[in-house]
């Protein structure tokens, strides 16, 4: 009879999450103190330090965890955990960000985006104020807050399917047999 071990699911991905909320969120406020929030530069910076940390984070988990085989289902669960953890952490992040931290940088984000908007000649005047009614509708505290949610929660996914193919070592009958 073939033993079955149950794979350790919670206490990483609670570890994981923790790990790459940390690092998310330092960032965050690293860019914020230095008055870099708004720059477009600073959104591919973070996509490249979150696409790091969760390769990082994956590995780690297949290694230590795992033994250093990891199926890639295994693999895409624990990006998903890892996800939903750090998803989380980071929302309630965004929402004190907003309200506590600094009330008024919705504001300035709105008036730096109206700006940039009335200064692009590809934007027609004639459509310029709907789409300064539609970016104020969106730019409020809990919708920002949601989508740190779920976009946090599905770019980490994302990351994770497509690190999970690189990162999967899956157990061969040769592998067991040592």
């Amino acid at each position: 009879m073939e033993e079955t071990t149950k794979t350790p699911l919670l206490k990483p991905a609670l570890i994981y999450g923790l790990i790459a909320a940390f690092i998310g969120i330092l960032m965050s406020v690293i860019f914020y103190l230095l008055n870099l929030t708004m720059k477009n530069w600073v959104g591919w910076i973070s996509i490249v330090v979150s696409i790091v940390v969760i390769v990082y984070l994956l590995r780690a988990y297949r290694n230590e965890y795992l033994g250093g085989f990891a199926t890639y289902g295994q693999l895409i669960l624990m990006a998903l955990l890892i996800g939903l953890v750090s998803s989380f952490i980071t929302a309630i992040y965004t929402y004190l960000l907003y309200t506590v931290i600094d009330p008024d940088l919705i504001e300035k984000m709105k008036i730096m985006a109206e700006e940039r908007l009335m200064n692009n000649p590809r934007i027609p005047e004639s459509t310029l104020d709907t789409i300064l009614e539609r970016m104020d509708k969106r730019m409020n505290v809990n919708r920002m807050t949601r989508n740190a949610f779920i976009f946090g929660t599905v770019a980490t996914f994302i990351i994770g399917l497509i690190a999970a193919a690189f990162i999967k070592n899956e157990e061969t009958p040769k592998d067991m047999m040592s």
